[in-house]
């Protein structure tokens, strides 16, 4: 069949699974129809969808070659089972046959897209989400847009601030138009239909009136009217600040370095504008720097200086030798000081409640102490104990040691009974990852040698063994809110399993982690999980879908083991390299690099945050412990006030008419 040259009675073919994609197509469909319309018409231009463009017809796949035949471009959602479809890929094959690649545009829904330079096609050993009729369609790698987070999300509408961004790109193709001037134009559009309401408003209001002086009921529906028109036009208003808002923050982002106080200014307009993900992210990326110490942690031997923040901020633990040592976190002025053991600490942690702080040591025992006298309330033996855990009720007290065993204690009454011991595997890490408490410390989950189980703290009994690993669990962590259990393995998986069945709810694994995983952990705010391995690779998942978000990208030549710690809001990550000198901090959701924490002399072995997530102490070996302000971590009014500092000056006028930033007090 002849391709028409046009006009075209679709601006775009929408190619799709409907068991993969049946939710969102509609969705985009709706959304790219109604982007930047005018008032009075019904949409901006036509998009085809099978559901809502075929009539009943003897000839399916007659209409759906002349439904391509009068589409100007061809949108593929992909997916693996896009890519398994046998009408998918009949429309991609009647498109290459009759039309330039050039006008098909890739969507990913699920799987990977992958493409491999040297072929110069896409990697068909990791592709899983396109159909092989694509293989060497086109010359160069093509760039697509990446909606595999929308199926977790139920608002897929316009109002969503990130699904009205991704429509915009993608109509801003379709439409031949730079995606600026589009967004422009919606913008123009939302103000005349704001109008027209107000106009519609009005003329409701006498009628209404009339009605009023005719009845009760009148007065009814006029109030009824008022309300409705309040309603839409305030509706209306949130939209088109979100839209400007989204435009400036993606503004700033493109923005070359040479334009970085403009870039900062503009991402202050966007997040004053409207407060959303967006311009957060352009904000934090605008602020971004190298941070230098705020206070160096003095009193202990420069040797070995390691370091956490007490839950409430104030306080800091410092050890390294036979002591440990509370400091003020504001200060950095000495409070207490715990003496007794007789062996270099190896391990110092808080309670949940900051009164009691628990300590391992070489000595081989691990000692309980109260945080306000620096009084020792207990002392258990364990030989080899490296580190341990202190349950939320503070009864009950978990020690590890490093492949061996992990011992239960009660420690209501002194000097405590053993109520349990675990195995541990050889494998698992001696630290925070190999065990953890539930969040109402009824209950603690070991890595143990036969796999990940669960133990009754109260009784010591195992209540739960989980099984599906393949090799040994390296790792294991509730969920904040205590309804999910996570861990990994050297099977190079982590898995998410539902505390109340013991079943797997999900599988987190990717070709990225090609070796075994070494820790997984949840975000404070449950958001988040973050896996590494031991390449160093640390992958960002979304806990609720299991989506990959983002990865982290380490500098070149970072071969070692890596620390990872999240911000207590779940905005940041903090790492660091075994064998570095030096801390780097980074945006969860893109994977961003945010800052380099420098000043470090001796190689990081600890990291920790404030509870305001403001605040970062980095411990080292050969070096005084160090606070950092981490300012770009904080609340959307912190991130203003940092970019406040930054930069004295406020946009000028011409610069707010070419960027279209609101006016002061707009």
């Amino acid at each position: 069949m002849k391709a028409r040259a046009g006009p075209w009675r679709y601006r775009a073919f929408l190619s799709y699974s409907t068991a993969a994609d049946g939710r969102l197509a509609p969705a985009l469909q709706y959304g790219l129809q109604r982007f930047a319309k005018p008032w009075y018409r019904l949409r901006a231009f036509r998009v085809f969808r099978d559901s809502t463009g075929l009539g009943v017809t003897p000839s399916l796949w007659g209409s759906i070659e002349k439904a391509l035949e009068s589409s100007r471009y061809f949108i593929l959602l992909a997916s693996p089972g896009a890519a398994a479809s046998k009408w998918v890929e009949q429309e991609v094959d009647w498109w290459l046959r009759n039309r330039s690649p050039g006008h098909l545009l890739l969507v990913k829904t699920d799987g990977e897209i992958l493409w491999d330079n040297t072929t110069q096609d896409f990697d068909w050993t990791r592709t899983t989400a396109l159909p092989k009729r694509l293989a060497k369609a086109f010359t160069h790698e093509p760039h697509f847009l990446d909606l595999r987070w929308a199926r977790a999300k139920e608002d897929l509408s316009l109002r969503h601030p990130t699904f009205a961004d991704a429509v915009a790109r993608l109509a801003a193709t379709l439409r031949e138009l730079p995606l600026d001037e589009l967004i422009g134009e919606d913008i123009r559009q939302h103000k005349k239909t704001t109008r027209m309401l107000g106009w519609a408003g009005v003329s409701l209001v006498a009628l209404t009136v009339v009605a009023l002086m005719a009845a009760v009921q009148g007065n009814r529906a006029w109030k009824s009217s008022e309300r409705l028109v309040a309603k839409e036009k305030t509706a209306t208003d949130r939209e088109t600040r979100t839209t400007r808002s989204r435009m400036l923050a993606a503004t700033s982002l493109n923005l070359p370095a040479t334009q970085r106080e403009l870039s900062l200014l503009l991402a202050v307009e966007a997040l004053r504008l409207d407060s959303n993900t967006d311009a957060e992210s352009a904000l934090r990326r605008a602020l971004t720097g190298d941070l230098e110490p705020v206070l160096l942690l003095h009193g202990h031997r420069d040797t070995e200086c390691y370091a956490r923040f007490s839950p409430d901020g104030t306080r800091i633990l410092v050890w390294g030798d036979e002591t440990v040592l509370l400091l003020d976190s504001t200060s950095g002025k000495p409070l207490k000081e715990f003496r007794g053991h007789t062996g270099d600490i190896l391990a110092a942690f808080f309670r949940a409640d900051g009164l009691r702080v628990c300590t391992a040591s070489h000595d081989d025992t691990i000692r309980l102490w109260d945080a306000d006298s620096g009084r020792e309330l207990g002392q258990w033996p364990h030989p080899g104990v490296t580190s341990g855990l202190i349950g939320a009720r503070g009864d009950r007290l978990l020690s590890l040691a490093a492949g061996s065993n992990a011992l239960l204690w009660n420690t209501a009454d002194i000097p405590g009974t053993n109520l349990a011991e675990v195995a541990l595997t050889l494998a698992a890490p001696i630290g925070d990852s190999t065990a953890s408490f539930h969040p109402d410390g009824r209950r603690v989950a070991l890595c143990g040698a036969r796999g990940p189980v669960v133990i009754d703290a109260t009784t010591g009994k195992v209540v739960m063994e989980l099984a599906g690993h393949e090799k040994e669990v390296r790792s294991v962590q509730f969920s904040p809110d205590g309804n999910l259990l996570i861990t990994a393995s050297e099977d190079a998986t982590a898995r998410i399993w539902r505390l109340a069945t013991g079943q797997c709810e999900k599988i987190l694994n990717h070709p990225v982690h090609e070796s075994e995983l070494r820790e997984a952990r949840f975000s404070p705010d449950g958001a988040w999980v973050a896996t590494r391995d031991s390449q160093p690779t640390l992958v960002v998942w979304n806990a609720a879908s299991g989506q990959r978000m983002a990865q982290v990208a380490f500098s070149a030549g970072e071969e070692s083991p890596i620390l990872f710690q999240f911000s207590p809001n779940g905005k940041c990550l903090l790492t660091a390299s075994l064998k570095a000198s030096y801390a780097e901090l980074w945006e969860t959701s893109t994977g961003r690099r945010l800052a380099r924490l420098t000043g470090t002399d001796g190689e990081v072995r600890t990291l920790s945050f404030g509870p305001d997530s403001a605040r970062a102490v980095v411990g080292s070996i050969s070096a005084l412990g160090r606070i950092y302000e981490c300012s770009v971590c904080g609340s959307g009014d912190e991130l203003i006030a940092a970019a406040r500092q930054r930069v004295a000056r406020a946009l000028t006028d011409d610069e707010r008419r070419e960027y279209q930033a609101p006016t002061e007090g707009d």
